[in-house]
């Protein structure tokens, strides 16, 4: 589901209701390649949300692994970023996400 903020900073929240009901956190980065263009003309942080606190390293891991990706953290299930007009905040369904939960997922 799309929602624009007040302010025009935009959240993309791609989960079901179930991935929603599953969610213990995220893994979040600032997407460097989407950043400052198109859809996103400020930010674009991207979000994979984790079941627990060992998927959370996994995906932590792999997000490091890709250069395109800054700033990789985790935070909990109730993270809300503070958003500014430009910027865009996707958070990936968990079908959607397979590499990263994968241990090396992104490792050569």
């Amino acid at each position: 589901m799309t929602k624009t903020l007040p302010g025009g900073a935009v959240v993309d929240d791609h989960r079901s209701e179930a991935d929603k009901a599953q969610t213990w956190g995220f893994v979040v980065a600032t997407d460097s390649f989407m950043s400052g263009w198109g859809m996103a003309p400020g930010r674009s942080l991207f979000a994979v949300p984790v079941t627990d606190d060992k998927q959370a390293e996994i995906v932590a891991d792999n997000m490091r692994a890709r250069s395109d990706m800054k700033r990789v953290r985790i935070v909990g299930h109730d993270y809300r970023p503070r958003l500014f007009d430009g910027d865009h905040y996707s958070i990936r369904d968990m079908n959607d996400c397979s590499r990263f939960y994968t241990p090396g997922g992104f490792r050569k």
